[in-house]
C-alpha cells in the first residue's frame, strides 16, 4: 500500500502544472465524472443488497447531481422504521413475562391510568378479581381474571377474543378497578365480563408483533377502496386483533352510510373477520392525538375520557369574544377546556348584576360595555361615547337600585374607579416612605425644619394627589397606564423629586450640624442633654 501511494505521489510531480484557465472542468469532463459516479453507486448498491437487504442506499436523481457536493457512496442510508409499539403503551417490542415499567407506559400512552390508591391497604382480603387492560390508543375493556393467577401494572396478557384471543397491557388493578367499573356502569358479578386466559407467551408476542405491522399498510388501502367506491366516510384508524383474526376499522361520517359492499371488498383483501365502528369528531382527536394551540397534547388523547357537552354560554359567561377560529380545537368543535374554569366564573358572576343593564344618569344614559370579574369591575360608557369608565361592582347594584325608585344621580364619574398600573403603585409606595420620614423629621428635629419640611410634604403630596388623579382620568381601560411614553416621563419626573427632596434634607441638616457645631441655635432654646442624644440617635438611624 504505500509503495502504490509513493507511485502515485511521483506521477503526480511528474505531472505539468496547469493555468488557472485549464482547471476548469469541461462539459466532456463532468459528463465522464457522472457516469463513473452512476457506475461506482450501482456497484456499491449491489454489493450492500448482498451483504446487508435491510440497508439502503442514499438516491438522488440524476438531475439533481452535482459533481462537487454529490453524497459519497460509500455511506449508506440507513431505513426508517415506524415504531409500531407506540399506541400500544411502550417503547419496543416487549419480553415475555417482563412487566412494562410505569415509565415507559406514561410517556407514550394515550389516556394513562394513574392508581392513586397503590399501597394502600385493601379494605377486604380476597384481591379484586377484574382487571382494566388497554389496547390500540384509547381502546381499553375489562377482564376478569382465573383462579390462582395475580398480575400487575404493566404486564402483557393474552384475553378473550370475538373470536380468538387478543394481546394487551394491563392498566389497572384492584379497588380502583372496581371504582372504574362503576363509574362505566359496569357489573362487575356480571357474566358478560370478558375472561382473561393468561400472560402472554413468546409465540402471541411475537405474532403480535407481526400483526401490528400490517396496520398502517391496511389503513392506507383501505382509504383508497373507499375512494374508489365512492363512499362518503373517513376512515381514521386500523386495529387487528392480537391473533390476526379481526379487524376493527374506526370511521367518521356526517350521514349514514351502506358499507355492505365495502366489508365483503375489505374481507377478501384482509382475510380476517372485518368490524366497522363509527365514532365522533371528538373520539377521533382522542385517537389521533396532536398539539393544541396551548403548546401541550390534546386534553383527550392524554387524560381526559369523558367529553362533556360544550356550548357557547360557558365562553360568554368567561368574557371570551365569539371567536369561532380561537374557540374551535383541532376536532373543530369547541374546545374542552372551556369547561374547566367555567364553575368558578358562573359562582363569581352571581354577586354582579345582571350583565347587559344600562344605567341612567342626570348627564345621560351609561350603556354597559364589558365586566372584570375576579376585579369586581364593571365598564360603561355614555350613549354615544367611546370613553370607558370602570364602577365596581357594588356601586352598580346601587345606581340600579335607585334608578328603580326614579332617582339619577349627577355622573358617572362620581363613581370612577382609580386604575393604577405597576409603575404607578410603586410611585404611591414612594411617596408614602418619603411622607413618613417627614413626618419622623417633624417630630424628632427642630420645630423650624419640621415646620417647613411640612409645608413641603403637603404641597407634595397636593401636587402628588393632583398627578395621580389627571393620571386615573388618561388611563386606558385596557392598556393600564397609558402610553409606554407617559410613563417613562412619570417615572423620569418622580426621580428628579426624590433627588431634589433628598438634597434638601442633606442642606437642612448641614445647616442644622453647622448650628450646633457653633453652639447657635438661632432663636431656639438650647437643647437638653437629653434631647441632644435624642438627635443624635436620630442622625445615627438616618446614617
Amino acid at each position: 500500500m504505500e509503495e502504490n501511494k509513493d507511485k502515485d505521489l511521483e506521477k503526480k510531480a511528474q505531472e505539468p502544472v496547469l493555468d488557472s484557465e485549464e482547471t476548469v472542468a469541461s462539459a466532456e469532463d463532468i459528463a465522464a465524472f457522472m457516469q463513473e459516479r452512476r457506475k461506482a453507486r450501482e456497484e456499491k448498491k449491489t454489493h450492500v443488497e448482498r451483504e446487508n437487504p435491510e440497508v439502503e442506499e442514499y438516491h438522488t436523481e440524476e438531475s439533481q447531481l452535482d459533481p462537487y457536493l454529490d453524497p459519497d457512496p460509500d455511506i449508506p442510508w440507513v431505513k426508517y422504521e415506524e415504531p409500531v409499539f407506540l399506541s400500544r403503551g411502550c417503547h419496543s417490542k416487549p419480553e415475555c413475562y417482563k412487566p412494562i415499567c410505569s415509565c415507559e407506559r406514561r410517556s407514550c400512552s394515550k389516556v394513562t391510568s394513574t392508581n392513586w390508591l397503590e399501597g394502600v391497604r385493601q379494605p377486604t382480603e380476597r384481591p379484586f378479581d377484574c382487571v382494566e387492560v388497554r389496547f390500540k390508543n384509547n381502546h381499553k375493556d375489562f377482564f376478569r381474571l382465573p383462579d390462582g393467577l395475580e398480575v400487575v401494572e404493566g404486564d402483557v396478557v393474552a384475553v378473550e377474543g370475538q373470536p380468538g384471543h387478543d394481546v394487551g397491557i394491563v392498566s389497572l388493578t384492584g379497588e380502583l378497578c372496581r371504582l372504574q367499573m362503576r363509574r362505566h356502569k359496569i357489573n362487575p358479578e356480571s357474566e358478560n365480563v370478558k375472561k382473561l386466559f393468561r400472560r402472554a407467551k413468546d409465540p402471541d408476542i411475537e405474532r403480535w408483533a407481526e400483526t401490528l405491522k400490517e396496520e398502517r399498510a391496511a389503513l392506507l388501502r383501505t382509504r383508497q377502496i373507499v375512494t374508489e367506491l365512492g363512499l362518503d366516510m373517513k376512515v381514521n384508524d386500523v386495529e387487528f386483533q392480537g391473533d390476526h383474526s379481526k379487524a376493527i376499522f374506526y370511521y367518521t361520517a356526517d350521514e349514514r352510510v351502506d358499507f355492505r359492499v365495502l366489508i365483503k371488498v375489505l374481507a377478501e383483501e384482509f382475510h380476517v373477520r372485518i368490524e366497522m365502528k363509527q365514532i365522533g369528531v371528538r373520539q377521533e382527536a382522542g385517537k389521533v392525538g396532536g398539539i393544541g394551540t396551548c403548546g401541550r397534547e390534546l386534553c383527550c388523547s392524554t387524560w381526559l375520557t369523558s367529553f362533556k357537552s360544550v356550548t357557547t354560554s360557558a365562553a360568554k359567561t368567561q368574557q371570551i369574544l365569539p371567536n369561532p377560529q380561537k374557540l374551535a380545537g383541532q376536532c373543530g368543535k369547541l374546545k374542552c377546556c372551556l369547561n374547566f374554569e367555567y364553575e368558578v366564573y358562573a359562582d363569581a358572576l352571581k354577586k354582579f348584576p345582571p350583565a347587559g343593564q344600562a344605567i341612567r344618569f342626570k348627564k345621560g344614559l351609561a350603556l354597559y360595555k364589558k365586566t372584570d370579574v375576579f376585579r369586581g369591575i364593571m365598564w360603561y360608557a355614555y350613549e354615544g361615547e367611546n370613553d370607558l369608565i370602570a364602577v365596581k361592582a357594588e356601586d352598580v347594584k346601587a345606581i340600579i337600585e335607585m334608578n328603580r325608585h326614579q332617582e339619577y344621580p349627577e355622573r358617572l364619574e362620581d363613581y370612577q374607579m382609580e386604575l393604577m398600573s405597576t409603575s404607578a403603585l410603586a410611585q404611591e409606595s414612594t411617596n408614602e416612605e418619603v411622607e413618613r420620614e417627614i413626618q419622623r423629621l417633624a417630630e424628632g428635629g427642630n420645630g423650624v425644619v419640621g415646620e417647613e419640611m411640612k409645608e413641603e410634604g403637603g404641597k407634595r403630596k397636593v401636587e402628588n394627589g393632583k398627578r395621580k388623579a389627571e393620571g386615573a382620568r388618561n388611563v386606558k381601560p385596557d392598556r393600564g397606564d397609558g402610553d409606554r411614553g407617559e410613563r417613562r416621563e412619570r417615572d423620569r419626573k418622580a426621580r428628579e423629586e426624590r433627588h431634589q427632596t433628598k438634597q434638601l434634607r442633606q442642606q437642612k441638616q448641614a445647616k442644622e450640624d453647622e448650628r450646633e457645631r457653633k453652639g447657635t441655635n438661632e432663636g431656639k432654646p438650647r437643647r437638653e442633654n437629653g434631647d441632644h442624644a435624642r438627635r443624635s440617635s436620630n442622625r445615627d438611624r438616618r446614617g
